[in-house]
């Protein structure tokens, strides 16, 4: 029987052996995954690809990663945060951030490369509807954008750029490009019968809850991140993102607190009028000039430099978001979700507007924005995660000369 085995085992070896001299064989360390990858399959176009150098001097292209990505915190640690970390000694009842956010305990995904090196400073990515981002079981529809299973394997494969920071003193700090997580859960429950908080919170600016919760983000939750944690403070290394109205509100911190925010990432989004008119009104007044509106400069430069990444699924041309996917409905939690087929070409228009006002500025070389179109993709963090890597590469990866 003993060898019987040994037989199986070097047959399945010298196979192995075979096979890896044939393909690119990827190892991804912390999830176990194995990937292989032909050598000739033209699957990523040649900019995508990057040398990867091993120990022995042996250079390999290797391509991007392939969905689905590991779920979990894929190395990494996820510490919980209660709420009265947050308090003010000066916090009154009549505060609005008193009145409009119910308290809730806040996590914060730390890499695997913070935990390996106590010198490292890492950027910060703040994630809205972060219950749904990491850990399946933990969103609502019982599939996670698998973010941190993205990330962890990008940056194996080097497609995260390291960026060199020197300080005041002319030393360089030890960066990493992986970025710390800040899980911010949404709101749950009504504020009034019919209004969902969640919807309030994530709503454009005029709405005072809205304003309130960008507010926290900036002023309290920030702030105790910096001071807890080894983050790189600056804003050109802090990042929002969000799904939906987690989209619109990851905006909401570059439009009102730009001097701390200068990089959002909006998958599916939900953009408001009131969103939509704060944009177009750069717009206007970098076109009209300080002539006819002597703040265009200022106002200009709350959105000067900013990084704006957007994308969308939906109805596009012959390709429909089919009415009914059985794998959105497979999970214990909320299998009757209706897969929201119909969402992301319900919000086209919107999505249309802001990208015309984007393109605008970005023209005008005062932004960096980028926009992709998932034909047929439907509105749920499934979809979400298929394609959560292009976002993380457009924040994070590699840029001209970098």
């Amino acid at each position: 029987m003993k060898n019987v085995f040994h037989c199986i085992f070097s047959f399945i070896f010298i196979n192995s052996i075979e096979a890896f001299n044939n393909q690119n064989l990827i190892l991804h360390r912390r999830s176990g995954d194995v990937q292989v990858i032909g050598k000739n399959a033209p699957l990523y176009s040649q900019k995508n690809v990057v040398n990867f150098t091993r120990e022995n001097s042996v250079t390999r292209k290797i391509s991007p990663p392939l969905p689905p990505f590991p779920n979990g915190d894929c190395g990494g640690k996820i510490v919980s945060i209660s709420p009265d970390k947050f308090d003010k000694p000066d916090m009154t009842l009549l505060q609005p951030e008193t009145i409009f956010l119910p308290p809730r305990p806040i996590e914060v995904w730390l890499p695997p490369t913070y935990l390996n090196n106590e010198k490292s400073q890492h950027p910060v990515l703040y994630v809205h509807d972060g219950q749904n981002a990491i850990e399946d079981s933990s969103s609502w529809t019982g599939s996670s954008w698998r973010l941190a299973g993205a990330l962890t394997r990008l940056h194996e494969r080097q497609l995260l750029r390291t960026p060199p920071i020197t300080s005041e003193n002319k030393h360089t700090i030890c960066t990493d490009s992986l970025p710390i997580l800040v899980l911010m859960p949404s709101s749950e429950g009504d504020f009034l019968p019919g209004m969902r908080r969640r919807h309030l919170e994530y709503a454009d600016l005029s709405n005072p809850i809205a304003s309130a919760h960008a507010d926290f983000v900036a002023e309290r939750l920030k702030p105790y991140i910096d001071s807890t944690f080894r983050t790189l403070s600056q804003k050109e290394h802090t990042y929002a993102m969000g799904t939906s109205l987690g989209g619109q509100a990851s905006v909401n911190l570059l439009l009102s607190h730009g001097d701390l925010f200068n990089n959002a990432a909006c998958l599916s989004p939900c953009f408001q009028p009131g969103t939509v008119g704060s944009v177009l009104s750069f717009v206007a007044s970098n076109a009209v000039g300080n002539v006819l509106n002597p703040n265009s400069k200022e106002q200009n430069m709350a959105l000067k430099g900013k990084r704006i990444y957007i994308d969308n699924g939906g109805d596009v041309d012959d390709i429909k978001v089919p009415l009914f996917d059985l794998m959105d409905h497979t999970s214990s939690q909320h299998w009757w979700n209706p897969g929201y087929w119909w969402l992301d070409t319900q919000l086209q228009p919107s999505i249309d507007m802001m990208k015309m006002a984007l393109d605008a500025l970005k023209e005008r070389k005062i932004i960096d924005f980028e926009w992709h179109r998932y034909p047929g993709a439907r509105h749920n963090e499934r979809a979400w995660a298929w394609r959560i890597d292009k976002p993380m590469l457009f924040l994070f990866g590699h840029r001209d000369g970098q």
